[in-house]
């Protein structure tokens, strides 16, 4: 028999017999649990363990910075003049605009183009998510270059999400150069810098080349981010065209001065020294094949 005298809630059993009727049967009452008991239950349930979820991916970042570690190494301080040129060149590349810049420095070897454009890469290098200096002097030289780069695009992705540094698996080259476009066409990468150096043998339209090839091929699938060319041809029509002229005679005194590191007074006339201005020039891109043969003999990468 149910005790009546504590608090709770009556339920009765219902029989159903063999011809189908509903019979009452006992009644029984459902009481309230004591408080210490519902406070217990209550801790239980908070701290029953549960699975942690796992954390979301990392939004993909397109922060790399300065990218020139096989780039010709150049000594800034000899670096002179050309303000007319880089100003273009600001003006040109500006990462705020919503197309593609395609910028072209072109002219004779040893004027200077690999030194414009490495000066204009570490001058302004804070504009840009990115910028990546690339040897285009061959289609072999510039696949090998995406290689490169797109290890590095890699170990930042796995540094970023698991902690690790190194990617031990070698992409191909067909497979880099398709990661890298891929990478450089993502809607939320636009402002980054590509600097393909010495492009001096274009298979274009109107230009015939055994040796040659498209540079374009190597372009993103999308129309965006900044691409400055070296090359000294001036038939790459696609691109905006920086050409480099011969230094007047005060530029050029003032390079071999500088590479020469020997001082002239203040005041000191120039014409004076009867000079010929072509002599002056030639001595200047004379010194520059120098330097280019010098780097060759110490391993480093030829600059033009």
């Amino acid at each position: 028999m149910a005790d009546s005298s504590r608090p709770g809630n009556q339920y009765q059993h219902i029989r159903i017999d063999q011809g189908g009727k509903a019979q009452l049967g006992d009644t029984y009452i459902l009481r309230e649990l004591s408080h210490p008991v519902r406070k217990v239950m209550s801790a239980d349930i908070r701290t029953s363990p549960r699975l942690a979820a796992p954390a979301p991916p990392l939004p993909p970042s397109y922060q790399l910075g300065l990218n020139l570690e096989n780039a010709p190494q150049i000594d800034e301080q000899l670096f002179i003049g050309r303000e007319d040129e880089l100003a273009h060149l600001y003006e040109w590349l500006s990462p705020s605009t919503e197309r593609q810049n395609v910028v072209a420095i072109s002219g004779l070897g040893g004027m200077g183009k690999t030194q414009l454009g490495l000066h204009f890469a570490r001058q302004h290098h804070q504009r840009y998510s990115a910028v990546i200096w690339l040897n285009a002097s061959s289609e072999v030289t510039l696949k090998a270059a995406y290689v490169s780069f797109a290890q590095r695009i890699r170990r930042h992705n796995k540094h970023r999400e698991a902690g690790q540094s190194e990617v031990a698996e070698q992409l191909k080259e067909e497979q880099a150069v398709q990661l890298v476009r891929q990478w450089l066409s993502q809607a939320e990468n636009k402002t980054w810098l590509l600097m393909f150096d010495n492009y001096d043998d274009p298979r274009l339209p109107g230009i015939r080349s055994s040796t040659g090839y498209d540079i374009r091929t190597f372009f993103p699938y999308s129309t965006q981010g900044s691409i400055l060319i070296t090359t000294r041809s001036s038939r790459t029509t696609f691109a905006k065209p920086v050409r480099l002229n011969k230094f007047d005679l005060n530029q050029s005194l003032a390079v071999l001065t500088r590479r020469s590191g020997r001082q002239t007074q203040e005041g000191e006339c120039i014409r004076s020294l009867e000079i010929n201005t072509d002599l002056v020039s030639n001595d200047l891109c004379c010194l520059t094949q120098m330097s280019m043969r010098r780097n060759w003999l110490n391993g480093s990468t030829d600059f033009h």
